[in-house]
């Protein structure tokens, strides 16, 4: 992944609380759909979203880069390398299609979001972080309202190959009861998509503090939280429809479960076997 992709995105999120409610009109638009800053000058993006020149220019220095230009040239090497995220335009919200197009309109968006999904992954970003997650000594998994479920799901996947799995917090617990123990060369999985609960950046800060990495699943919504975390990974979920699409999510747990059961190899495979002899022993499936 080239150094312009990556530092645009991050450096709107590690200044994203400290931009004024102006700039932040700005830094939405840039987080949102950051390849177009590279096809308007900045007074045209100041029209866009309805601030002035001078407000996009504060906010590009806060971001670290010397001036526009600068943040247009990164964004342009970034569409130029082909990333989805830099090469995705807003979500359409035309008219829906007849009724007998509807399956047909429905599959295509889906398959083009686990595209722009998988398609921002890099085979060494994706071995990476198989490989601290087959290595951490605790893995923990976390997620609140509508990402509990993917959370849950993720844990589930794990559970089948290795032990010292947990969910944050587990039933009748805090989060400070289940992150006490946990440290350097643990990792904990985060679910964290629209929309996310205001206290999600307090958990990532604390259990960042503990020497754990957080791996963070997310969606273009998120502001700021992917600043505390080692790995993030970005799954649209905007579509015409009315409700959000989590299939990149869904695609990018199972690609991670699997990836990492690759490389625990022979270790994750007996574990799989203990448990199946225990389903058997405890004649727990018909």
């Amino acid at each position: 992944m080239p150094k312009s992709l990556k530092s645009i995105v991050e450096s709107v999120h590690k200044v994203y609380s400290q931009l004024s409610d102006r700039e932040r009109l700005v830094a939405d638009l840039v987080l949102e759909t950051p390849g177009e800053i590279s096809m308007y000058p900045a007074s045209e993006l100041a029209r866009l979203v309805g601030v002035s020149n001078s407000t996009v220019t504060r906010f590009v220095r806060r971001t670290g880069f010397n001036n526009y230009e600068e943040m247009r040239r990164s964004a342009r090497e970034a569409r130029n390398w082909g990333s989805p995220l830099f090469l995705a335009q807003q979500a359409d919200h035309g008219p829906r299609e007849s009724t007998e197009n509807r399956l047909v309109q429905f599959a295509e968006q889906e398959i083009k979001l686990l595209q722009r999904t998988l398609g921002d992954l890099t085979p060494a970003r994706v071995d990476e972080i198989a490989t601290a997650l087959a290595k951490a000594n605790n893995l923990g998994f976390m997620g609140f309202r509508n990402s509990y479920y993917f959370a849950a799901y993720a844990r589930w996947q794990f559970i089948q190959f290795r032990d010292k799995t947990r969910m944050i917090p587990g039933s009748g617990e805090t989060v400070a009861e289940r992150i006490a123990d946990l440290g350097e060369g643990d990792v904990v999985l985060v679910v964290g998509v629209r929309r996310i609960v205001g206290i999600l950046k307090r958990y990532l800060e604390a259990i960042s503090n503990t020497g754990a990495s957080v791996l963070l699943i997310t969606d273009p919504s998120a502001r700021g939280i992917p600043a505390i975390a080692r790995w993030t990974i970005t799954c649209p979920v905007e579509n015409s429809h009315v409700f959000d699409s989590y299939s990149g999510v869904l695609a990018v747990l199972r690609l991670l479960a699997f990836e990492t059961f690759e490389k625990i190899g022979k270790p994750g495979r007996e574990y799989m076997q203990k448990i199946e002899e225990r389903h058997e022993e405890l004649a727990e499936f018909e």
